[in-house]
């Protein structure tokens, strides 16, 4: 199906899409609910027997499951009211008609594929705004009775969160697939429920149910991607290494082992996976899986008993940690670190998605204006910095303030003679390298043999461009090169204000140049071949096409590139061969260099003849 396609569809027909945007690179695989027949939303109300409410309509939705149909829905965190053994609804304190649950009966269910949309700032969208309800003096007040509590021993971690409100104008579906191309991930969630939309990037799993078969996989530590595929592994590292990182996800997991225990057959929980760490856009998040086998057939009010809400956004001990984060939060989470499931009979056995929602929006239209809450927290111990907790926070708004990505592949640009490529690993290594960071599929074997097929059985000496697209697929073209017999000397200056270090894409090679072919066109009108690239600092990084070595004496150097600049493959080489050395330089530096040289994997070396600027 196509996108197109799959669009107009879905206008006409709505209903509930959970859907996996990781797992099939280019393409989302879309579980389609639709054809409602009820629509439920339960309410906290001092004047009806509540939890009795409660009870009938979990009932319901395991008897239209098991009768073929498709009940689908929401739980809000202060439904946790009701499930923490030891708390009740009735002296919660909730206001009167705060939600708790809600769910869509849908008669039809149907499984495709749609290749992912470009959508990288759609017109018919804005994010108006983004407004962090805590600041840093509020959050750090609240953080010191969090950790006072957790001094005191009333629990072993606290995940403390706050509320972000945001609005945005305009068509809220092409909004959720624009997002989604910033989110990949394996639970994201298009709910429209009576007057409000629900849309959820959940990169967590609470709970998936196969008969009597349970998992879930509890997610708690963060660190943010590098820039660099070196910052970008350090980062991953940190984390995987992380004292106190190690000691959130190991709480929640034994949480986790305990809340199963409750429901499973004896000797079948089991920790499968530990302190994984997957890598998603804007960060790196540690997750671990415990699964095991159900004692007695599914039923919601028994899973939701023993699980509900997921340990991972409450802390450890559940019930205290719980009434801890009411009182300090002082406000509703709402559906934020809630959770949203799918539910259907497969092959005559349930088969239950639920995800915590967490990267999730609950919104309401007033006006022409979309309204409402986006959540942020992490999971707070003895060993955590106030700083550090409150940067974190603020990294996972990064996927919806961030903009969107434009649609680019991957290039090398490799020089080949007699069907040999020079620097062919290393130019292999690095698209691998730029691949995992922003999460395209990579095939050794498959680049290998798209390349022989490219440069086989040519004598010539050609340049080649050689592409990798977001599904994994390679292809190139190949053009006649000359080399100059002589070494070409590039008359260069200095650009003529600094890079930003923050922009990925001066990092890693793409067909993404904006920057790059703007600088170009600068140089052509200053007279020059090239410039070169430097910090708010004043550091030099690379030239705009070449990368930069410098001779002091009897020792080359080139900079070291940690704030912006393509490391080329021809400066790896000389590198590994301790041809030349990594520093930070400066423009002063160039002052003083006893030579200057350029070069890249195509032309080899090349002088520089250093101009002022005009």
């Amino acid at each position: 199906m196509t996108w197109e396609s799959f669009e107009e569809d879905y206008r006409k027909t709505g209903g509930f899409l959970f859907e996996d945007s990781l797992s099939l690179p280019g393409y989302t695989i879309c579980d389609w609910y639709f054809d409602s027949i009820e629509e439920v939303q339960v309410l906290y109300s001092k004047q009806e027997p509540i939890s009795e409410k409660i009870k009938t309509n979990l009932s319901k939705l395991d008897e239209f499951r098991e009768n073929g149909y498709f009940p689908c829905g929401a739980l809000f965190f202060e439904l946790g009211y009701f499930f923490i053994e030891g708390l009740n609804l009735e002296s919660s304190g909730l206001k009167e008609g705060t939600p708790l649950f809600q769910y869509s009966i849908y008669k039809q269910k149907k499984r495709i594929q749609y290749p992912n949309p470009t959508l990288n700032n759609p017109k018919e969208t804005n994010l108006q705004t983004v407004n962090v309800e805590w600041n840093r003096e509020t959050y750090t007040q609240k953080w010191e009775k969090t950790r006072d509590a957790l001094v005191l021993g009333e629990s072993y971690e606290l995940n403390l969160c706050f509320p972000v409100s945001i609005s945005i104008e305009g068509d809220l579906f092409l909004y959720y697939q624009s997002l989604k191309s910033k989110q990949k991930t394996k639970y994201s969630v298009y709910y429209p429920f009576q007057d409000s939309k629900i849309l959820s990037f959940s990169p967590e799993l609470f709970f998936e149910v196969n008969g009597d078969f349970i998992q879930t996989e509890p997610m708690k530590g963060t660190n943010l991607r590098g820039n660099t595929s070196k910052q970008d592994e350090e980062n991953k590292i940190t984390l995987q290494s992380s004292t106190k990182e190690r000691a959130e996800n190991v709480m929640i997991t034994d949480l986790y082992r305990n809340d199963l225990g409750r429901i499973a057959k004896q000797g079948t929980v089991q920790v499968t996976d530990l302190f994984l760490v997957k890598g998603l856009e804007t960060v790196w998040q540690m997750v671990s899986k415990v699964e095991a086998k159900l004692k007695s057939p599914f039923a919601w009010f028994t899973i939701l008993q023993a699980l509900f809400p997921s340990g991972s956004v409450v802390g450890a001990p559940k019930r205290r940690s719980f009434e801890l984060l009411r009182n300090i939060e002082g406000f509703d989470r709402g559906l934020y670190t809630g959770s949203l499931f799918v539910s259907e009979m497969l092959d005559g056995k349930p088969w239950i998605r639920s995800s915590v929602t967490i990267r999730t929006m609950e919104l309401k239209k007033n006006h022409q204006v979309w309204k409402g809450n986006y959540g942020v927290g992490s999971g707070i111990t003895v060993l955590s910095d106030v700083d550090a907790e409150y940067e974190e926070c603020l990294s996972k708004l990064k996927f919806i303030t961030n903009p969107n990505l434009p649609e680019f592949e991957i290039l090398e640009t490799l020089r080949s003679f007699h069907s040999r490529i020079f620097l062919k690993n290393l130019h292999l290594e690095r698209m691998e390298r730029t691949a995992n960071r922003f999460g395209y599929p990579f095939s050794r074997e498959e680049a290998e043999a798209t390349l022989k097929t490219l440069v086989n059985s040519s004598t010539e000496l050609l340049r080649v461009r050689f592409l990798l697209n977001a599904k994994g697929e390679f292809r190139g073209e190949t053009f006649p090169f000359t080399k100059p017999k002589h070494r070409a000397t590039v008359t260069l200056s200095f650009a003529n204000q600094p890079v930003n270090s923050d922009d990925l894409f001066l990092y890693h090679k793409t067909t993404n140049r904006t920057y790059y072919n703007e600088q170009q066109e600068e140089n052509k009108k200053k007279g020059i071949e090239d410039c070169i690239l430097f910090d708010t600092n004043g550091e030099i990084l690379e030239t705009n096409i070449r990368n930069l070595f410098i001779r002091k004496k009897n020792e080359w150097f080139t900079p070291s590139l940690e704030r912006g600049g393509l490391p080329g493959v021809f400066r790896e080489a000389l590198l590994r061969r301790n041809r030349v050395k990594e520093t930070k330089l400066y423009k002063s530096d160039l002052e003083t260099a006893d030579e200057i040289l350029l070069g890249n994997s195509l032309r080899g070396f090349e002088r520089a003849n250093l101009i002022p600027n005009p």
